[in-house]
């Protein structure tokens, strides 16, 4: 697998949108000590990295986003969503509750704006509605539960139409250690359903990890092709490492660096280009490094180590600099790197007031997914009526004129039907699927693909076929 990237990411990937580097001069740092309420520091991106400490006040256990202009805080302890608008120096602009109990753990905004929150606590995956700060519909993940009934569903990433949910599947009645078979659920945001990645076996599945216990924020690798996930398996124990998710098949390549290369559990990484990646790591002795390595896992090097399990994120803004929060007692603070030649760039942890946990970027670059400031010219509309008995219309936006592929593949991308389909002069075009494959023989009863390739992008979405 490798990937290529020249300076800054500025493309628009698969419906993410990735804002450049430069469009932004301040990020947000949280900020706990667990005992007293936690903060939010507003840093400079300047050589300066000038503060504003505790800009604002959140709880001593919480999580963030950046979406569209806005700080969206996951008050995990707390049960609630606080929106901090940094444009008015960080004020609360509303905070609402999504369920006294429910221990959410992150949210997640579909191309539509649409917010999403995973739970920890309950087995249920929420829609939202931040402005009017309720909770507008659920729906539920006990299905992917193991024998204690919890399913722990943490990160989310969001990709195009699509929702990624890491499932730990953690036996709370054995010390929280992995009960197997750890996923990573699909939630068709369009469709408003669960997208069954294994339809050999009677029951929805998500994408069985080739590692258990995923516990690191995900991110959408540099090429917008997979997704990279970090697992931790059993603490202390070198049986899991970073893999990759196939966007088009969803299907794990299987672990592609080991915790055994890498010399220890990931807590948090940043790929950067085919040449250079970092993280976190935490040893056998919950000592905690910062390294560098090559996404091969070929070369790696250890930049920093702290004297304890101290070292708890490391964050990319996306162009020249690398952000570790570092919790060591008496010297905590945010340390900065460069991003290409590793060397620190601070002489001393940046003051942040409490111990810094985690840096949020008002950038695209391993957060949630936005919504594009500007339309793409190619998109494909949900294939409707679904189910298809058995045909089905797929619809595609695309530039006035535009030739376009439409394909319908299996789910282990296998292309089954294939056609070219001109929009006329308003950008509309139209394929409809009459269940037959290029041969002209009847698919089986599945879910399928439909799968849009323009000249400068593609776009992709499910349905079933019923006979």
């Amino acid at each position: 697998m490798r990937y290529t990237l020249n300076g800054l990411i500025l493309a628009t990937v698969l419906g993410l949108s990735i804002a450049p580097a430069a469009a932004w001069d301040e990020f947000l740092v949280l900020t706990t000590d667990y005992v007293t309420y936690g903060g939010g520091t507003a840093v400079a991106r300047d050589d300066a990295w000038t503060t504003d400490i505790d800009a604002a006040t959140i709880t001593s256990d919480a999580v963030a986003r950046w979406h569209d202009g806005l700080y969206y805080v996951v008050n995990r302890g707390a049960a609630n969503i606080q929106v901090l608008d940094p444009a008015q120096d960080y004020a609360t602009l509303r905070q609402f509750s999504v369920g006294v109990g429910r221990n959410p753990q992150d949210i997640a905004f579909g191309p539509d704006g649409t917010a999403y929150v995973s739970c920890y606590d309950e087995a249920v995956l929420l829609q939202v509605d931040v402005e009017a700060g309720v909770v507008l519909d659920s729906w539920s993940t006990a299905a992917f539960a193991d024998a204690d009934g919890m399913p722990e569903t943490a990160w989310m990433q969001a990709v195009g139409g699509y929702l990624y949910i890491t499932c730990q599947r953690l036996d709370r009645d054995n010390w929280w250690n992995p009960a197997g078979g750890s996923r990573l659920l699909v939630f068709d945001m369009y469709a408003g359903d669960w997208l069954d990645t294994d339809t050999g076996t009677p029951e929805i599945d998500g994408v069985l990890l080739a590692g258990q216990n995923p516990s690191a924020r995900p991110q959408v690798s540099p090429d917008g092709n997979e997704l990279l996930v970090a697992t931790t398996g059993y603490w202390a124990t070198p049986d899991a490492g970073l893999e990759a998710i196939d966007l088009v098949t969803l299907q794990s390549g299987g672990l592609w660096v080991t915790e055994q290369q890498l010399g220890g559990e990931i807590l948090s990484f940043a790929i950067l280009d085919d040449t250079h990646a970092w993280c976190v790591v935490s040893d056998a002795t919950f000592t905690t490094h910062l390294k560098s390595f090559d996404p091969a896992g070929s070369l790696v090097n250890t930049v920093a180590s702290a004297g304890g399990y101290d070292y708890v994120d490391v964050t990319w803004d996306g162009a020249n600099q690398i952000y570790l929060c570092d919790r060591t007692v008496g010297a905590a603070g945010l340390r900065v790197y460069d991003a290409w030649t590793a060397l620190e760039l601070t002489t001393a942890p940046i003051a942040v007031g409490r111990p810094p946990f985690m840096c949020v970027l008002p950038l695209d670059g391993g957060a949630t997914a936005v919504e594009p400031s500007a339309p793409a010219p190619l998109a494909l509309r949900a294939p409707w009526p679904n189910p298809a008995n058995p045909r089905t219309s797929i619809a595609f936006t695309a530039a006035p004129g535009e030739v376009v592929r439409v394909e319908v593949c299996d789910l282990r991308g296998r292309s089954l039907r294939t056609v070219h389909v001109a929009a006329d002069g308003n950008g509309e075009g139209l394929f409809v699927f009459d269940g037959f494959d290029d041969q002209g023989r009847p698919l089986a009863s599945a879910v399928y693909r439909a799968v849009i390739s323009g000249s400068d992008r593609s776009a992709s979405g499910s349905f079933t076929l019923v006979r």
